[in-house]
């Protein structure tokens, strides 16, 4: 197999792998707090960053910001960005933290060394940042899962994208920090309404019934992700039938972002 060729098939989702939304990393920055105050002992992984610079350093911090992962360290940070399909497995003190996330097949992004366990990163972005202070360089206002989110915040960016489908806004990750394909096909289903409609035909009556769910489901994502039952508790997301009239699902492609799309032309008007 040529090497182009092999490094598609790295970037591939595994079976049933679990989406990393915001939820998972505002998650995996509690899996991974026992590292903090400790000390990088050895880094390997195919990155292209100068992965070497980690070597010696102790953690300061772990946080998450949305769909980004970051390490504090003295003068800098790492930002760990998931995209579609990055992911990660943790071993600490003997034990894995990361619990029923599918055992990989591919090679590494980046491996943090400790004495206490590692951090396995795969298929992901890694940029540093320049600061000791990478905390102050987001606005948690927009981040999901913070206690600081402003929901009257976000009702009005929807609210300003009339000509735009549902689906791409609650995609938008200035609005909706850390908000993926899963809370926005199970957040649609729950109000029902359909992601390819336009911001401007939706009731303004449902408008805050999108912000708010997409709060709260992105909370109960955390629970559920927690206790490894997530899967569980989807209602439409990778079905074939309506949980509510029984018609088959539809899945397509939708909006400018083209992410698939899980919805019952019946019940989601």
């Amino acid at each position: 197999m040529a090497l182009s060729e092999a490094r598609k098939k790295a970037q591939k989702p595994q079976k049933d792998e679990v989406k990393l939304e915001g939820p998972s990393l505002y998650l995996a920055a509690e899996w991974l707090s026992p590292f903090i105050g400790k000390t990088v002992l050895e880094v390997a992984g195919n990155t292209k960053i100068e992965k070497e610079r980690l070597h010696k350093k102790t953690v300061l911090d772990i946080f998450s910001w949305g769909k980004h992962l970051v390490f504090q360290f003295d003068k800098f940070a790492l930002r760990v960005h998931f995209l579609l399909y990055g992911s990660f497995e943790s071993t600490i003190n003997g034990k894995k933290v990361t619990g029923d996330y599918p055992k990989k097949t591919i090679s590494p992004r980046l491996t943090l060394i400790f004495e206490e366990g590692d951090i396995i990163i795969y298929s992901s972005s890694l940029k540093y940042l320049e600061t000791p202070h990478a905390h102050d360089l987001y606005d948690f206002s927009t981040d999901i899962m913070s206690s600081i989110w402003d929901s009257k915040k976000a009702l009005k960016a929807v609210k300003s994208h009339q000509e735009d489908e549902i689906a791409d806004v609650l995609l938008d990750q200035t609005i909706f920090s850390g908000v993926g394909n899963i809370i926005k096909n199970e957040v649609l289903f729950l109000v029902k309404k359909k992601p390819t409609s336009l911001v401007k035909d939706i009731p303004l009556s449902i408008l805050p019934k999108i912000v708010k769910n997409a709060q709260m489901f992105s909370h109960q994502f955390y629970e559920w992700r927690k206790q490894f039952v997530l899967k569980k508790h989807y209602k439409i997301y990778r079905k074939s039938v309506c949980p509510l009239c029984g018609e088959k699902i539809s899945r397509k492609k939708t909006g400018k972002r083209a992410r698939i799309s899980f919805f019952c032309l019946k019940c989601q008007k």
